[in-house]
């Protein structure tokens, strides 16, 4: 995980549930809710949009955005998906853990990145890169 110093800067929609946010900023990790800023029940292309609006990656379970065609990454923070059988904050955190010794603003930046427990796939311009962790 990042030191107290990352510059990481991450919108985090509302699938990512809360003790997570919690242990991401405790990690030192910028990171804001779609909670914090009454941002809810808002559909992918807002959330999208929102990350643009506050310059920020976006941080996601939900798999829909692997699909989303109508909105482009180009010039955009970038977009980050978590890949986990198990939701809960801790297998969660676990992932987190061992993706973001892997990832920067720069390698995030115009990219849809999908990260699992062993694996960072990254999809940038119809270009994909896998890398084991």
């Amino acid at each position: 995980m990042p030191s107290k110093k990352s510059k990481l800067h991450l919108y985090a929609d509302e699938c990512i549930p809360i003790p997570s946010i919690i242990y991401l900023k405790k990690k030192g990790i910028s990171v804001v809710h779609a909670y914090d800023i009454n941002f809810v029940k808002k559909p992918d292309i807002i959330h999208l949009k929102k990350s643009k609006q506050l310059n920020r990656i976006l941080l996601s379970l939900d798999k829909d955005f692997k699909k989303f065609k109508e909105f482009s990454l180009q010039n955009h923070p970038g977009v980050i998906l978590i890949s986990t059988g198990d939701v809960t904050p801790e297998s969660i955190n676990k992932i987190l853990d061992k993706s973001f010794k892997h990832v920067t603003e720069s390698s995030a930046k115009d990219s849809l990145t999908l990260v699992t427990i062993d694996k960072i796939i990254r999809e940038r311009d119809g270009e994909i890169t896998k890398k084991t962790i």
